[in-house]
């Protein structure tokens, strides 16, 4: 059954959290209908990725906010005009644009990759051509508190496995994994994996990747993760089927 997320209390303030949560994350969906509707009027190409990415794939475990996306074209000055007007702050970035928009007491931030997407944390990138593009699919995009939502063109499910076990050090990437795993894992095809993990020069970093959730599952330091944020248990049967999965992976 999908996860209840935690009690929430008030703020010092006297805000509830998950209001503001819901207010924000609404926000920022209205404005990626926004940005996927002008986008197409001036004929750029995006693909949606990160967190909304699994949102759409799955029964959307955790809350997220944040809007990352892949464009098409080197060009994509058009598009700054339109997320200006929508009140982000942009800026030019060796990846693509970046940009920030304050909701409430928090802020909405905005990456959008052209040709690569770079992975801050360990400083790899996952090459980006036509295929990310064809092999998009048009799903829905909603929120974890939000109603709002919208359709989208989504990375593929093999490819957003790959981008979520690219990051080291970050909680919501094994969330986000965990999620994919677990909903959609029957689904996964290992070879594509595989063939795609050689291709873009990741096979070394993503089998390293694979080892260590396996080991951080096996000891479970992924339990208290998964129960931290979603505030309930990764299922037993579930967990062995990971395990296996981890384990076709590697070899």
């Amino acid at each position: 059954t999908a996860c209840k997320p935690r009690r929430r209390f008030k703020d010092h303030n006297g805000l509830d959290p998950k209001m503001n949560e819901e207010q924000v994350e609404s926000r920022s969906l209205i404005d990626l209908a926004r940005i996927f509707q002008e986008a197409r009027k001036l004929g750029i190409g995006l693909v949606l990725i990160g967190g909304y990415a699994v949102a759409a794939y799955t029964r959307g475990y955790r809350y997220t906010k944040d809007i990352d996306l892949v464009a098409d074209k080197p060009t994509i000055g058009r598009l700054k005009g339109l997320l200006s007007s929508l009140g982000y702050s942009i800026r030019d970035t060796e990846f693509g644009i970046a940009g920030s928009k304050r909701v409430n007491k928090d802020f909405i931030d905005l990456h959008i990759s052209v040709g690569k997407i770079h992975d801050i944390s360990t400083g790899n990138d996952y090459p980006v051509d036509l295929t990310l593009f064809k092999n998009a699919k048009r799903l829905k995009v909603k929120g974890h508190y939000s109603k709002t939502s919208l359709k989208a063109p989504v990375v593929d499910l093999d490819t957003l496995l790959l981008l979520k076990l690219m990051p080291v050090g970050r909680q919501k990437d094994a969330i986000d994994m965990l999620s994919l795993l677990l909903d959609k894992g029957d689904e996964i095809n290992l070879m594509l994996l595989a063939e795609r993990s050689e291709a873009t020069g990741l096979r070394s970093h993503l089998l390293n990747q694979a080892r260590e959730y396996a080991r951080r599952l096996r000891e479970g330091e992924l339990d208290t993760i998964w129960f931290d944020v979603t505030a309930s248990r990764l299922p037993h049967a579930e967990k062995r089927q990971i395990a296996k999965f981890f384990a076709k992976l590697v070899g």
